[in-house]
């Protein structure tokens, strides 16, 4: 799959989770809201991880693990106590560390990202069929 630059900017700046349609609110994945991003960021990271698409999407995923954090944690939080719980909170503690700072290598950095960040759409996802 080639990703061109105008396609990394075009992608939306958010995350889109509520839509509404013939008068129902329907909430819409945010894994799926989210999977453009992270299919970018990880073919990026392989071919062009240190340009300027590369830049704005690194963004655009800390971003991603903002939003996304809040729920994620949620979910955590509702789970009984088991290792289930750990994971999911410590996901939540990982990505946000890695949004603050993930290094200087930039095909990493969007690695990390992008798998943070689908892990958050993931749990964030669960919370709403809890």
């Amino acid at each position: 799959m080639t990703v061109l630059a105008h396609e990394i900017a075009a992608a939306p700046a958010e995350v889109p989770t509520v839509t509404s349609a013939n008068q129902k609110t329907v909430i819409a994945s945010a894994a799926a809201a989210v999977a453009g991003d992270v299919e970018a960021a990880l073919t990026l990271a392989d071919h062009h991880p240190a340009g300027e698409a590369a830049v704005r999407l690194r963004e655009r995923l800390r971003g991603h693990v903002h939003t996304l954090a809040v729920p994620a944690e949620r979910y955590a939080a509702l789970l009984p106590e088991s290792r289930d719980k750990d994971i999911a909170a410590g996901t939540v503690r990982f990505a946000r560390k890695v949004a603050r700072d993930c290094g200087s290598d930039p095909a990493i950095a969007l690695r990390l990202l992008a798998k943070s960040v689908a892990h958050l759409a993931r749990n964030t996802d669960l919370l709403r069929h809890a």
